[in-house]
């Protein structure tokens, strides 16, 4: 969207949008926060709040209690807090699976992703991992945790959901975008600390939408008894002539079976976005999350937008 300084400034425009973002989960945001998305460089923190206090006298934004959200719903940060309650329980349970994914052969490092990575948990929310395996390994690698899920967690994701992984020589993400950015910075790195890094590195261009955040320094799990025993005993299983046809054949596999689930509905672009599936990517997000996010959070602006145009006559 392009910014039409009649309606708004440029500032207050980006305040909208990182409350736009946060709309979809109906998830109120502290200025702090606010502050930390923004695309303004250099920013001075007096600027955010006279932006928010303009957005409020304009009944845009509204405040509960040092949150501020889009919603005029005061019960949003009652259920936010209610959600950090919950997420403090899961990160105990993620980490747990963390330390497990890691023991798998192939297995570099683990991020925790999606709702819980944000702080925004709902009930019943699933966990979601971020993964990145040895080169050319990637599909073994999945396929062994995929398999793990089905036998032993009755096929259960809720505490085991194993949808992004990417390989070490394909660790920089192709859709550099706001939605993509946002995941990255809020990955919470679990194992394989110099993976973790590796993969940050790769993807600085977040800062091209966030120039603003700082990357916490996490405590990253190191190499443990566990996973030294799977480079040195299991892995070595899988070195040799037929792991490299084994590795493709599992790609081809899963892809034919991803486009005989889940191909109706959508274009080949919107296929390989939802479904990326190369030799060293395996994506499933299926409903077109990633295509669903973006668009919603340009109508929740736009519908902002509208309120400031009514109100100063530009309608």
């Amino acid at each position: 969207m392009i910014i039409d300084e009649k309606i708004t400034s440029r500032i207050e425009w980006e305040v909208i949008r990182v409350l736009a973002y946060y709309q979809l989960f109906h998830h109120p945001l502290k200025a702090s926060e606010i502050t930390r998305f923004v695309n303004i460089t250099p920013l001075v923190t007096k600027d955010v709040d006279n932006a928010l206090s303009t957005l409020l006298s304009l009944n845009v934004v509204f405040e509960f209690d040092g949150y501020f959200s889009l919603e005029d719903n005061s019960t949003l940060v009652d259920a936010r807090l209610e959600g950090e309650i919950r997420a403090e329980s899961l990160l105990k349970v993620a980490n747990r699976m963390s330390k497990l994914i890691y023991s798998f052969p192939f297995v570099k490092a683990v991020f925790i992703s999606g709702s819980l990575s944000k702080g925004v948990v709902p009930e019943h929310a699933d966990i979601d991992y971020f993964i990145v395996t040895k080169r050319n390994k990637l599909w073994i690698a999945r396929t062994l945790l995929v398999m793990f899920k089905r036998i032993f967690l009755l096929g259960s994701k809720k505490f085991f959901c194993v949808n992004y992984f990417v390989d070490e020589d394909h660790m920089e993400i192709p859709d550099k975008n706001i939605f993509t950015a946002t995941e990255i910075v809020t990955l919470i790195p679990m194992q394989g600390k110099s993976y973790c890094e590796a993969f940050l590195g790769s993807n600085h261009w977040y800062k091209d939408h966030f120039p603003n955040v700082l990357l916490k320094k996490e405590e990253i799990g190191q190499m443990g008894i566990i996973k030294r025993c799977s480079v040195s005993i299991l892995e070595p299983l899988f070195f040799n002539r037929l792991s490299d046809k084994f590795d493709k054949y599992l790609m081809k596999r899963t892809y034919k079976r991803w486009k005989t689930l889940y191909n109706e509905g959508y274009s080949d672009k919107e296929f390989e976005l939802a479904f990326r599936t190369h030799r060293g990517t395996s994506k499933n997000h299926d409903k077109n999350y990633q295509k669903r996010v973006l668009n919603c959070v340009e109508e929740n602006m736009k519908s902002a937008l509208f309120k400031i145009r009514d109100q100063q006559g530009h309608g």
